[in-house]
């Protein structure tokens, strides 16, 4: 099992990498959506961890993507948005997990 960073503030996602890393998992980090979608089809096993704003497409756009392409596909959000923003984004999406930032070991290894 991999995981797929979508995150476009390279310190979070360094962290996440280094979390997911020590607790013995493979993780890419991808800084944007259209990167992600270029360089990596998610395996039936990955899980894809995906920051809601994204620059371009949006967190939302690229859960909703996957989707469709993927219905199986495991879905982790993070997000420091508020909690009423968060609703009418995740509504609908089938979101596996929702971690807020910042973001904390506890969080990723209660994930895995």
């Amino acid at each position: 099992m991999a995981f797929h960073v979508i995150e476009d503030d390279p310190a979070v996602a360094d962290a996440l990498v280094l979390m997911l890393n020590a607790f013995g998992h493979e993780a890419h980090a991808y800084v944007d959506a259209e990167t992600f979608l270029s360089a990596a089809a998610p395996h039936a096993t990955d899980t894809v961890v995906i920051d809601l704003a994204l620059p371009g497409m949006s967190g939302a756009d690229l859960v909703r993507r996957l989707r469709l392409s993927n219905p199986d596909t495991k879905i982790v959000v993070i997000t420091g948005q508020s909690l009423s923003r968060l609703d009418s984004q995740l509504e609908g999406l089938g979101v596996t997990h929702l971690i807020r930032k910042p973001v904390e070991a506890d969080a990723i290894r209660d994930l895995l």
